[in-house]
């Protein structure tokens, strides 16, 4: 009986039970507060409408997280809203959009829609901002930070908080 038992114990973090889940979860969580502070720390051309438009494609590992995020407030006092768009949809109404490490195979037929769009776009896919996102949430020596793609926020109008700007690890095209 006891065999068996510690054998149990020692599959459980394979299982995704245990710290590793755990440790799972806390990341997705982190991502998403990192997202909703992006927000908070952006400036857009024109004011968003209400609801503030967070912009989901396709399905993600980060969905559950994400969807805690409805109906919070941002941006003086409008409520966010999370939508799943695919890749053909529509993202004119979009304020924010999040585009997984899962879903990166869009990208080449997102950012041509992206270019001239005020639209926050915000990936945990590695490289994506070099690529053309905004804002690239990256996992380094088990700690998350991201990189800023000033560039290509400043081709749309949108600027960032300086304060946000100096917690980025990497901030290209600030000139």
């Amino acid at each position: 009986m006891r065999r068996p038992l510690l054998t149990l114990l020692a599959l459980l973090p394979l299982l995704g039970a245990g710290p590793l889940a755990h440790a799972q979860v806390d990341e997705r969580a982190m991502k998403a507060a990192y997202l909703y502070n992006f927000i908070q720390f952006a400036q857009w051309p024109v004011a968003p409408d209400e609801p503030f438009r967070l912009c989901v494609v396709g399905q993600t590992p980060l969905d559950a997280q994400l969807e805690k995020l409805a109906g919070k407030t941002v941006l003086n006092g409008l409520h966010i809203a999370v939508v799943h768009v695919g890749p053909q949809d529509a993202l004119g109404k979009c304020h924010a959009l999040y585009l997984d490490d899962s879903q990166r195979r869009w990208l080449p037929e997102l950012l041509p829609r992206l270019e001239q769009a005020p639209i926050l776009t915000i990936t945990d896919g590695d490289g994506l901002a070099e690529q053309g996102l905004m804002i690239e949430i990256q996992k380094r020596d088990l700690k998350l930070g991201f990189e800023v793609n000033l560039a290509m926020a400043r081709k749309v109008r949108i600027d960032f908080s300086p304060r946000m700007l100096k917690m980025a690890t990497f901030v290209t095209g600030a000139r």
